[in-house]
């Protein structure tokens, strides 16, 4: 017979709520009471369950101790329920059907047939490939796309606002786990009818005194910008300076300045032609990044291993 589930005198609600709190409930203990009083013994329980008697004793034993109450009459021959059992036995059964909900759903999850991925970006060309091949192969799972810069987009991974993000960078970042996609270099963006739209590329010395239009800080095609210019000992001085790669395109089609932008970023735009800095051996890498822990995500696991194969 388990000892008396009896007070101290000296025992205050205080001190007997924190001794239940280190016992803890487990979802075990209640699918084992759950099981002695459906079938009426402890035997038959554990042969249900497919566990040993005594391990369904000493379940049900804890379960008394953290609840502070006797569940079961002992002494009956089927196991019956106390004033305080029959109460918690109806909540016992509802928490083992909400659990059985959740198994399910984490099945379904698991097996990619249901979910939800939030992918940032930061080049559209690049991503939108490998995001519409990943929705052809799972399309039970949702997906939400949001697009900023590397340096937005490393802020939204670290915060966990995105699930892992498809974006350029200078290098690969060994806080995270970083796929390459693609390698870019970098283009000067000129109007087609500018006299540099004759050319197939550029020198990058000749970049010295153009009037640019700039990407924002925090844009690798900002970096690598300055970085072509520091490398022919001529300031960075645009003479604009705008969020998107679109709004730089505009601007150098309607003569605001000359831009750059990464390889494959153009598209068709025919007012435009992009033409490869020659002598700037620096390239950026577009990557799929995530956090290492967020790989445990079958949907993020998934779409790190599209990014893979290719």
């Amino acid at each position: 017979m388990p000892a008396p589930l009896t007070a101290a005198a000296d025992d205050t609600p205080e001190r007997i709520h924190r001794r239940r709190d280190t016992t803890g409930l487990s979802i075990g203990a209640l699918r084992a009471f759950v099981a002695v009083v459906d079938l009426g013994s402890f035997s038959r329980a554990a042969a249900e369950i497919g566990v040993s008697q005594p391990n369904i004793s000493n379940q049900i034993n804890a379960l008394e101790q953290a609840c502070g109450v006797r569940l079961l009459h002992r002494r009956s021959q089927n196991q019956s329920l106390t004033d305080a059992g029959r109460e918690l036995y109806t909540r016992a059964r509802l928490v083992i059907s909400r659990m059985r909900d959740f198994e399910t759903a984490a099945n379904l999850f698991g097996s990619l047939k249901r979910g939800r991925i939030v992918v940032g970006y930061s080049t559209p060309p690049v991503a939108m490939t490998l995001i519409g091949h990943f929705m052809r192969t799972y399309p039970e799972i949702e997906m939400v796309a949001r697009h900023g810069n590397t340096e937005s987009l490393r802020a939204d991974l670290m915060e966990c606002r995105i699930d892992t993000a498809i974006m350029s960078l200078m290098d690969p970042d060994p806080s995270l786990t970083c796929h390459l996609i693609a390698p870019q270099g970098l283009n000067l963006l000129v109007p087609s009818s500018h006299p540099f739209a004759g050319r197939s590329d550029i020198a990058v010395s000749d970049l010295s005194g153009l009037g640019i239009v700039a990407r924002e800080e925090g844009s690798v095609t900002r970096t690598l910008s300055e970085m072509a210019f520091e490398s022919i000992g001529a300031p960075f001085q645009p003479v604009l300076t705008v969020e998107s790669r679109e709004a730089v395109k505009e601007a150098a089609a309607n003569g605001v300045g000359l831009g750059f932008v990464l390889d494959g970023e153009i598209g068709e735009d025919v007012r435009l032609k992009a033409l490869p800095i020659r002598g700037l051996t620096r390239k950026v890498g577009v990557y799929v990044v995530a956090l290492r822990e967020s790989l445990e995500i079958p949907a993020v696991s998934a779409f790190a291993r599209l990014a893979e194969v290719g």
